[in-house]
């Protein structure tokens, strides 16, 4: 059950995050995500993956040199 639901009010937004934080996470998320296919043997997936990790990684260095 969600707070608003529990004292009838909307829950507080989430704090916002940097560019760069958004970008490290993404990374992070994707790695976790390519290790798992590579597991399940599903080697497409986990390439393609690899691939988006590199570009979050890029996009993570570029909100650095801004």
């Amino acid at each position: 059950m969600n707070s608003y639901a529990r004292n009838g009010r909307n829950p507080s937004p989430p704090a916002p995050i940097s560019p760069e934080e958004f970008a490290r996470y993404t990374r992070e998320l994707l790695e976790s995500l390519r290790k798992m296919a590579i597991f399940q043997g599903q080697t497409t997936l986990a390439h393609l993956l690899g691939l988006a990790a590199m570009e979050a990684k890029h996009l993570g260095g570029q909100a650095q040199d801004t």
